[in-house]
């Protein structure tokens, strides 16, 4: 974010400390990123310097953890539904910073970049440090999964103790709140504990999952039937802007 050189050097010492480097559930429902509409309006149409950088490096930080999320579930198949289902999550992050861009008129530092390439440099090689001891072991990459996150975290707290306007403050409060989901699954994860996930239905906010799959820690176990809170597909007509954006 604004002093985003120091912030990839704690998330190397983040790493290191967890042994090489380096939330709940995430819906499964197809992602819609929101079109700006003439009806849509605020009464602040620019931010100060301090809060475009905090944007645009956490619009590139959402990235990262979905593309580092996506990429450990190619390495585990048979353990891919938490990975993909937070990756989900960090999707609707991703989109609802890209929400605060569009309508502040800011340009999006991840236009045109592939996934393991970023805006900031610091975050291309923590992304190259993540992969490599992701592909150590599976529970590694749940270490990782703890890293990433308390690097979010850190991050958003930092800025959520700065002058914000409303919209902002209320995206990233949104935002570490799906976070500390996120990293209480990887921690029981990385702890070999056994993890519900539901796929239930649900109304137009969020329902209860419903009769789903177990994620383990152990790569050898099989998938085994479970009860889990999970977010529902529910019934709302209309455009809508990513469910972590509560903009008016």
């Amino acid at each position: 974010m604004k002093t985003w050189h120091k912030q990839a050097i704690a998330a190397s010492a983040i790493v290191a400390g967890l042994g090489l480097g380096v939330s709940a559930a995430a819906t499964a429902a197809p992602i819609q990123i929101p079109t700006p509409s003439p009806t849509t309006t605020t009464a602040t149409t620019t931010v100060s310097a301090d809060v475009a950088k905090d944007l645009a490096y956490m619009r590139e930080e959402e990235r990262l953890a979905r593309d580092t999320y996506l990429a450990i579930a190619k390495l585990y198949p048979d353990n891919a539904i938490q990975f993909e289902r937070i990756a989900n999550s960090e999707q609707r992050h991703y989109d609802s910073v890209g929400y605060l861009l569009t309508r502040y008129g800011l340009s999006d530092p991840s236009a045109g970049k592939a996934a393991g390439s970023y805006a900031y440099p610091a975050l291309t090689d923590l992304y190259n440090t993540l992969q490599a001891q992701a592909k150590t072991s599976l529970t590694e990459a749940y270490k990782v999964g703890v890293a990433v996150e308390q690097v979010d975290i850190d991050d958003l707290n930092k800025a959520l103790a700065t002058e914000l306007p409303a919209d902002v403050k209320a995206v990233f409060g949104n935002l570490k709140a799906g976070s500390d989901n996120h990293l209480a699954a990887f921690t029981a994860l990385r702890d070999g504990k056994t993890i519900g996930v539901g796929v239930g239905m649900g109304g137009p906010q969020n329902g209860r999952g419903g009769y789903g799959r177990q994620a383990t820690a152990d790569p050898s176990s099989t998938v085994t039937p479970g009860y889990g809170a999970g977010q529902g597909y529910g019934r709302n007509g209309g455009q809508a802007r990513p469910a972590d954006c509560p903009l008016s």
